[in-house]
């Protein structure tokens, strides 16, 4: 994000919503803002069950006021807008920081249940100081159990084999992208606004998107046939806080806020796994199947899938934290 831009992004939040951190009494308050807002994505819903859980363990310590998504700052641009100041708190997809903080999205190959380990572990500490770099306190990534809530292919055709993607044209998320140019398909880069109509006239082949993410309330049910029934990464929510505020922030506010994030990411578990229950069973209402891949098939899908995240890992990060990372995340278990 520009200097122009940020500035604009300023403007337009308004000299009280600018006020780094305000305090009333003793609380000092945060301002958040998030990628997608609640009621219409259970994503959403995480970054704010995080909010309430340190408006009622910090009473009269720290507090977060919610000040919007989308409507406050484009989605892609809030990572530079939270490093820049624009606002104290962030939530959203671990992938959008990818262009900001090289391997900021790594978490997506956690095999741990707390995809950075949880706070106090080897492998959290070190994504703080992977996001310190940028100016950026790393709180930390809320995601389902494993296998659960994470990225899937929805198709116009049926695919029982990694092989049948070869040359279908699908819409990917950035985390996606490498999976499906390594299995030969061409990766289409879409907003969700016109993943029905790409579908509907046939423009893309298929899409990736985390199923249990409100899949069915954009009405793509009606548009694709398919679910490849074989989950991919993590997925799920991250956490962030611009490094000033959290500096600023006394030693038993920050420990609100780092109690929050341990117990939303026990309570994210629950929550993706009955809407991906739900969403399921509504894609099969609408004429929609689920398809199961075979053992090997599955293996294989995984396997193609994994070792093209660490490819492109080892490519954007130095070779030495890259190692680290490798480690801590078990990649040779």
């Amino acid at each position: 994000m520009n200097r122009r831009v940020c500035l604009g992004l300023m403007v337009a939040l308004g000299a009280a919503t600018l006020a780094p951190l305000e305090t009333a009494a003793q609380t000092v308050t945060l301002r958040m803002v998030g990628s997608w807002a609640p009621g219409f994505s259970p994503s959403a819903d995480v970054g704010h069950k995080f909010k309430d859980l340190v408006n009622q363990h910090g009473a009269g310590k720290v507090a977060i006021r919610y000040i919007g998504a989308e409507d406050v700052v484009p989605p892609f641009d809030q990572p530079e807008a939270l490093v820049n100041g624009v606002f104290d708190v962030w939530y959203g997809a671990p992938n959008y920081w990818a262009g900001v903080v090289p391997g900021g999205d790594i978490t997506e190959l956690s095999p741990f249940l707390a995809p950075d380990g949880g706070p106090g572990s080897a492998l959290h500490q070190f994504m703080v100081k992977l996001y310190e770099r940028r100016g950026v306190r790393f709180l930390g990534h809320a995601a389902g159990d494993l296998g659960v809530g994470t990225h899937y292919i929805t198709t116009r055709k049926r695919v029982a084999r990694i092989e049948d993607l070869k040359g279908m044209k699908i819409r990917v998320a950035p985390v996606t992208r490498h999976f499906v140019q390594a299995a030969g398909a061409e990766s289409i880069t879409l907003p969700p606004a016109e993943i029905f109509l790409a579908m509907d006239r046939g423009t893309v082949d298929g899409f990736s998107w985390p199923v249990a993410d409100a899949f069915t309330r954009y009405g793509w049910q009606n548009v694709s046939k398919f679910l490849i029934d074989q989950p991919m990464y993590r997925s799920g929510v991250s956490i962030v806080v611009n490094q000033r505020a959290w500096s600023r922030l006394s030693k038993e506010a920050q420990d609100v806020l780092m109690r929050a994030v341990a117990e939303t990411q026990t309570w994210t578990r629950g929550w993706f796994a009955e809407n991906l229950d739900k969403q399921k069973a509504a894609m099969r209402a609408a004429g929609m199947e689920i398809v199961t891949l075979s053992e090997a098939d599955r293996d294989r899908w995984t396997k193609v899938a994994n070792e093209a995240l660490w490819k492109y890992y080892e490519g954007v990060m130095p070779k030495d934290v890259f190692a680290e990372a490798a480690t801590l995340l078990e990649r040779n278990r």
